[in-house]
């Protein structure tokens, strides 16, 4: 009856450390694979407004600073720039059974012998997508107003949509050096104002993960006293990239300048670099 139990027990601890043998979900449980594009939708949305909206914002506010600085801008540049948005969503599941078991059989007295076996089982899976975007300034200038961090109707989010993604202020920080005269204005993409490349990341990773250690003492055995038979986890990264630069005035689909361009590619090959690095996570 012992040895049914353990068997039992073994089998539904590997049903339930089924992380790792499929491709894994963006969305997190409660939510079901076809509520999957309206998370993803919801993040893009909410990434978009909060863009446009920082941007608008700090046009603005420099327009209105100019009629009290004799017409002088320190943003004019930035209305002919563009915008490279790329957006990674990374999510690995990882599950390891480990089962320990130690026979003592029967022994003479003066000496005891006992004999431990363990074996490990593991699997991991990783999904991973890259969605690209570009836009001009003005077109993101001229976006009709909308609301960034708004919640999907579905049970799970994810932190960019939670989060104030600081881009209204790391825009205000660019441009206080240009006020200042500390930095001069790019006011031309044909010479080294083309060199001109502002880029902002954002991460978020969560990690969860949980065990399972059933443990029988038996006559001559013991199992699961030792370490964890069934360890199971779940690692999603969200990471944004935006990269804004001057407009190629030489392309006729207003691309970023290459100089923009190369640094928005370089980012995206460290951050896959980094991500396949971690990836090799262990519970």
């Amino acid at each position: 009856m012992v040895r049914i139990r353990f068997v039992a027990a073994l089998i539904g601890a590997v049903s339930l450390g089924g992380c790792g043998t499929y491709v894994p979900e963006i969305e997190d449980f409660p939510a079901t694979r076809v509520q999957e594009p309206v998370l993803v939708n919801a993040i893009v949305t909410s990434i978009h407004c909060e863009i446009a909206n920082a941007i608008k914002y700090v046009i603005d506010q420099d327009r209105r600073a100019a009629t009290y600085n004799n017409g002088r801008r320190s943003a004019a540049w930035l209305e002919h720039w563009g915008a490279q948005i790329t957006l990674t969503l990374t999510t690995e599941e990882k599950s390891t059974l480990n089962p320990t078991a130690t026979w003592t059989p029967i022994s003479p007295l003066t000496s005891i012998f006992t004999l431990a076996g363990t074996a490990t089982v593991s699997s991991d899976a990783t999904r991973t997508e890259t969605m690209n975007f570009y836009h001009t300034v003005p077109e993101l200038y001229r976006r009709a107003p909308c609301a960034a961090g708004v919640q999907p109707p579905i049970p799970t989010t994810s932190l960019l949509i939670q989060s104030d993604l600081k881009l209204r202020d790391w825009l205000i920080d660019q441009l206080a050096p240009v006020g200042t005269n500390e930095v001069g204005q790019p006011v031309s993409s044909s010479n080294v104002f083309g060199q001109k490349v502002l880029t902002h990341e954002v991460k978020f990773e969560v990690v969860t993960s949980g065990g399972l250690n059933p443990a029988w003492v038996l006559t001559r055995a013991t199992v699961g006293q030792n370490g964890t038979l069934l360890t199971g986890l779940r690692d999603r990264i969200h990471d944004l990239l935006i990269t804004l630069g001057p407009v190629d005035p030489t392309q006729q689909n207003g691309a970023l300048m290459a100089a923009a361009a190369n640094t928005h590619l370089a980012s995206q090959i460290g951050l896959a670099v980094a991500t396949s690095i971690k990836g090799r996570i262990t519970p």
